[in-house]
């Protein structure tokens, strides 16, 4: 019982400590879909082809470098994304050739899959 009583004050304070420091945290928004506010949008690569593959964001205004997904391997990129925008990826094959997809309206929380096909000159989304 004294245990008990020695532990009491200790887990009281804790558990206090944990009601302060959400106090200041803003609710919930009931109507957002990814619960925490997320904003961001999860591309999904899987590069099918032997090359190695550089991609880039392109968003109105500005050209982000997101990284290489190796030969025959999958790799997923997180965008920051806090409003629905354009958006096209552009995929430098590092054996030379270049393919820039067709332009999309992304929303944040979406997840994109981006397939990298084995025969780059048969990719019909690339223009």
């Amino acid at each position: 019982m004294r245990t008990v009583a020695t532990l009491l004050p200790v887990l009281l304070a804790l558990s206090l400590a944990g009601c302060a420091s959400t106090a200041g945290a803003p609710a919930e928004d009931p109507f957002d879909p990814q619960g925490s506010g997320a904003a961001n949008v999860r591309l999904l690569v899987q590069n099918l082809n032997f090359s190695d593959a550089r991609l880039f964001a392109i968003r109105p205004g500005r050209r982000t470098s997101l990284g290489v997904v190796g030969g025959k391997q999958n790799r997923e990129f997180s965008l920051d994304w806090a409003v629905p925008e354009p958006l096209q990826i552009e995929i430098d094959l590092l054996a030379g050739s270049k393919c820039l997809t067709r332009e999309m309206v992304v929303d944040p929380g979406d997840v994109l899959d981006l397939q990298i096909a084995s025969v780059f000159s048969q990719t019909s989304a690339c223009r």
